[in-house]
C-alpha cells in the first residue's frame, strides 16, 4: 500500500474500519520500532565484533612480530654456535694432524735411537769380553765382574739397558763354558 491510497481509504472508511486502520498501524509501527531496535542492536553488536576482531588481529600480528624476532635471533645463536662448533672442529683436526705428525716424528726418532743403540750394543761378544770382563781369568772373577756389571747395566737401573744384558749374558755363558774343572779359564 502507498501513501495515497492509504489517504483515500481512510476518508472513504467508516469508523470500525478506522479503528482496524489505526491498530493495524499501531502494531505496525511498533514492529517497526521493533524492527529498528534489533538493527540497531544488531549493528552495535557487529560494530563491537569488528573491532574486537580488529584488536585480535592487531594482537596476533604484534605476536607474530615478536615470534619472527624470536626466530630470527635463535637462528642467529644457532648460526653462530655452528660456527663456534665448526671453528672447534677444524681446531681439533689441526690439532690432531699436529699430534699425528708429532708422534711420528718421536717415532722416527725412537726407531733412530733404537738403531744407534742397537749399533751401539751390537759387539761381538769378543769386543764384551775384551773391554768388560779384561782380567777376569778365573771363574769366581767372571761371575763377581758378571754381578757387578749387571748392576750397572739392569734395565731397572737408572743406565740401564736390555741389549747390553743380552750381551753380557751371552759373553758370561761363553766364559762359563771355556773355564776347565778347576775354575780356570782356558785360552783359545
Amino acid at each position: 500500500m502507498n501513501t495515497e491510497e492509504l489517504l483515500e481509504r481512510l476518508e472513504a472508511a467508516e469508523e470500525g474500519e478506522l479503528k482496524e486502520l489505526k491498530l493495524w498501524l499501531f502494531k505496525e509501527s511498533i514492529r517497526l520500532r521493533d524492527e529498528k531496535h534489533d538493527l540497531e542492536m544488531e549493528k552495535r553488536d557487529f560494530l563491537n565484533e569488528r573491532e574486537n576482531t580488529r584488536e585480535e588481529n592487531r594482537r596476533y600480528e604484534e605476536h607474530l612480530s615478536v615470534r619472527g624476532r624470536q626466530l630470527r635471533r635463535e637462528e642467529e645463536l644457532i648460526e653462530q654456535k655452528h660456527e663456534v662448533i665448526k671453528r672447534g672442529f677444524e681446531e681439533l683436526d689441526r690439532d690432531r694432524q699436529a699430534l699425528i705428525a708429532r708422534e711420528n716424528s718421536v717415532r722416527a726418532q725412537e726407531a733412530q735411537l733404537r738403531d744407534r743403540i742397537s749399533r751401539s750394543y751390537d759387539l761381538e761378544s769378543a769386543e764384551v769380553n775384551d773391554v768388560l770382563f779384561r782380567g777376569a781369568d778365573n771363574i769366581l772373577l767372571i761371575k763377581k765382574r758378571y754381578k757387578d756389571l749387571m748392576k750397572m747395566f739392569h734395565p731397572d737401573c737408572l743406565g740401564g739397558d736390555t741389549e747390553m744384558v743380552k750381551a753380557l749374558n751371552r759373553t758370561y755363558d761363553r766364559l762359563i763354558k771355556e773355564c776347565d774343572a778347576y775354575g780356570k779359564r782356558r785360552r783359545a
